[in-house]
């Protein structure tokens, strides 16, 4: 697998290159998708698929690279609750797959599937107890400013698990 990441930070950008990925680039640089271009082999100069949370413009920075009938997939609207749909994006067969996370078989589906391929998650930080609010709300705080690098997670303990219910 090749991939690419873009992140605002130098730091996860490294780290990500550590855990995998190819390359990476700062969506902070007006001309990110350029820098990204330039870092895709000669032999394959295209993307296979873009996977997206942020929306926004991001239809006119990556359409030209990815390849005829590639995909784009969208999770959510950080950066703005539009995304352009452009004629050439048409005119290349490009899908956009939008995704609200899935359905609970489908959640049942991916935990075999990570269980089966053994893929472990990257988690930034774990908070234990439903009442450790201080704790929970620096979670919220290191959303806000971006500085998570994987997962936040907080751990139910067996106390609480009779008030958690989905």
């Amino acid at each position: 697998c090749n991939a690419y990441v873009t992140s605002g930070s130098p730091a996860k950008i490294e780290r990500a290159k550590e855990l995998g990925a190819k390359g990476g680039v700062s969506y902070r640089d007006a001309d990110w998708h350029t820098k990204l271009a330039a870092l895709l082999p000669k032999s394959r100069p295209y993307l296979d698929a873009v996977v997206d949370g942020a929306g926004g413009d991001i239809m006119a920075r990556v359409v030209r690279l990815l390849k005829f009938g590639g995909i784009v997939s969208s999770y959510g609207m950080t950066v703005s609750p539009k995304m352009d749909w452009l004629m050439v994006a048409v005119m290349k067969n490009v899908e956009l797959r939008g995704s609200t996370m899935g359905s609970r078989q489908e959640f049942r589906d991916m935990v075999a599937f990570v269980r089966e391929h053994k893929i472990r998650p990257v988690v930034s930080r774990v908070v234990k107890g439903l009442d450790n609010m201080k704790e929970i709300e620096e979670l919220y705080e290191e959303i806000r400013e971006g500085r998570q690098f994987g997962k936040l997670v907080i751990e139910i303990s067996p106390d609480d698990k009779e008030s958690a219910k989905l």
